[in-house]
C-alpha cells in the first residue's frame, strides 16, 4: 500500500499503530467506531447477513474493529481481515480477543490480495484508496476476490469539509501522520467502480468530524449546545425545537450526507448472479 510520495508505507503505518491503543483504552475505542460509524455498520451488516458465498474481507482492516462488530451478525461465518502493517494486525488480534471475535489475519498488500478470485461474498474497506494517487487497481484488486453478485463496500474521506481543509493543511505542513491523502466526491467515488464494471447500489455519507472547524458539525450541534445552556425551567420549551432540529439533521443526513459529512460510502455489485 505504498502511498504515492514512494515513503515506506510499511513503517509510518507500524509507528501509527504502536500508539493507537496506547492512546485510550480498547473500550473507548470500540465505543467510538459504534457510535461514529454506526450507519456504515449498520449497511455492512446487512450485507454482511446475506453474502454469498458467506466469507467477508475487510482489506486494510488496521484495528480491524468493524470487522469484529460485523462477525456478530455472520453467525460464526469466516471473517478475514488483511492489512499491510504487521503492527496493525497485532493491534487487530487485541480487538479481537477483547471482543471474542475469531477473525482470520493476514499480511498483505492492497495490490494483491492473498486469497483466490471469487472467494468472497463481500469485500470492504474504510480508509484505504484515498492512499493511492491511483485507485482504480486496488479497486479492481478488491473486486477479483468476489464472487459472481457479491458486494463490495468502500469508505473514503468526502471531500467538501473542513477536515479535507485541515487535513490538507498538515500535508503541506508535514505533519499528518498518514502522509499523502486524497479524497473523494460522491460522484467520483461512484465513476471509480463504474468503470470497473461495478454496478452502483447506493451511495450515502456517515459520521462528522468533531470539530470547530467543520461547519457542518458546528451547525448540527448548534441547538444542543444552546440547550445544555440554558436553565432547566427554559430547556422544556426549547425541546419541542430541539427535537424538530434533530429530525430535520436526521432526514438531511439520510438523504444528503455524501455531499457534506466526513465519510462518504459506496456499495458496489459485481455482475453476475449471486450464489
Amino acid at each position: 500500500m505504498a502511498p504515492p510520495d514512494g515513503s515506506p508505507a510499511v513503517e509510518r503505518f507500524d509507528r501509527i499503530w504502536r500508539d493507537y491503543v496506547s492512546q485510550e483504552t480498547l473500550e473507548e475505542r470500540i465505543a467510538q467506531h459504534r457510535e461514529g460509524r454506526a450507519r456504515f455498520l449498520k449497511i455492512l451488516a446487512g450485507y454482511a447477513r446475506r453474502a454469498a458465498p458467506r466469507c467477508v474481507v475487510e482489506v486494510g482492516c488496521g484495528s480491524a474493529i468493524d470487522l469484529c462488530l460485523l462477525e456478530r451478525e455472520m453467525s460464526g461465518a469466516p471473517a478475514v481481515g488483511i492489512d499491510l502493517s504487521p503492527e496493525g494486525l497485532k493491534v487487530a488480534r487485541s480487538f479481537s480477543e477483547r471482543l471474542q471475535m475469531p477473525l482470520k489475519l493476514c499480511q498483505g498488500d492492497a495490490h494483491a490480495i492473498p486469497l483466490r478470485s471469487g472467494s468472497a461474498g463481500l469485500v470492504f474497506s474504510q480508509g484505504v484508496l484515498e492512499h493511492f494517487s491511483d485507485p482504480r487497481p486496488v479497486l479492481a484488486e478488491q473486486a477479483r476476490i468476489l464472487a459472481p453478485g457479491g458486494v463490495l463496500v468502500v469508505s473514503v474521506p468526502q471531500a467538501f469539509t473542513g477536515y479535507t481543509v485541515s487535513k490538507h493543511r498538515a500535508i503541506r505542513a508535514g505533519t499528518w501522520p498518514w502522509g499523502w491523502e486524497g479524497q473523494f466526491s460522491s460522484r467520483s467515488l461512484r465513476k471509480l467502480g463504474e468503470s470497473l464494471g461495478l454496478r452502483i447500489e447506493q451511495v450515502f455519507g456517515y459520521q462528522y468530524w468533531l470539530s470547530w472547524g467543520e461547519p457542518a458539525w458546528v451547525l448540527r450541534d448548534l441547538v444542543g449546545k444552546v440547550e445544555r445552556r440554558l436553565p432547566a425551567a427554559a430547556s422544556r420549551w426549547v425541546k419541542p425545537v430541539s427535537n424538530a432540529y434533530d429530525r430535520l439533521w436526521n432526514w438531511m443526513e439520510e438523504s444528503y450526507g455524501h455531499v457534506f459529512l466526513l465519510n462518504v460510502a459506496a456499495v458496489f455489485r459485481v455482475p453476475g448472479p449471486a450464489r
